[in-house]
């Protein structure tokens, strides 16, 4: 049996005003997407949940393609034209984790399942504090000693 090293760095960032601006937008823009996205789900979930794959199915509903020319929610396509295809399956999983929480939580209350007696039940937050994912190599890359690292924001328009 292997075992895996896992290690996690905490680096500080000296960004300028105007980029520090940009990496906000970024992380503002990815919340808009992820609540849009959060409300498909959660109307979607009974036959989403049963598909082969979730973030497929989700896709067929929001993303045009050659083979889907006409998904059901065009607004994806036009408020949000070229977001990333990775940062698009990245919403979708974190989007899928708020809505199956939220589920299950108010399931759980609806069978009793209670702190407390007067319990009210749990309300499903679209407005959830989630962060766009730095995959290696597609949004941020590292120089040769790591004493840099470049990362792709949204810049109001790309």
């Amino acid at each position: 049996m292997s075992r895996a090293i896992i290690r996690t760095d905490k680096w500080g960032l000296q960004p300028s005003e105007a980029v520090l601006l940009q990496l906000a937008a970024t992380v503002s823009e990815y919340r808009v997407y992820c609540k849009a996205l959060s409300y498909v789900v959660m109307g979607h979930w009974r036959d989403l949940i049963q598909a082969q794959s979730f973030c497929s199915a989700v896709e067929r509903l929001i993303h045009c393609t050659s083979r889907n020319p006409d998904p059901k929610y065009h607004y994806f396509e036009k408020r949000f034209y070229k977001f990333p295809s990775y940062l698009r399956r990245a919403a979708i999983e974190f989007v899928k984790g708020q809505v199956s929480s939220y589920l299950t939580r108010y399931r759980e209350w609806q069978g009793g399942i209670r702190k407390r007696r007067d319990a009210k039940p749990s309300t499903f937050n679209p407005d959830a504090g989630c962060y766009p994912a730095l995959y290696k190599g597609q949004l941020i890359k590292f120089d040769a000693g790591f004493a840099v690292a470049s990362i792709k924001v949204w810049n109001g328009s790309d």
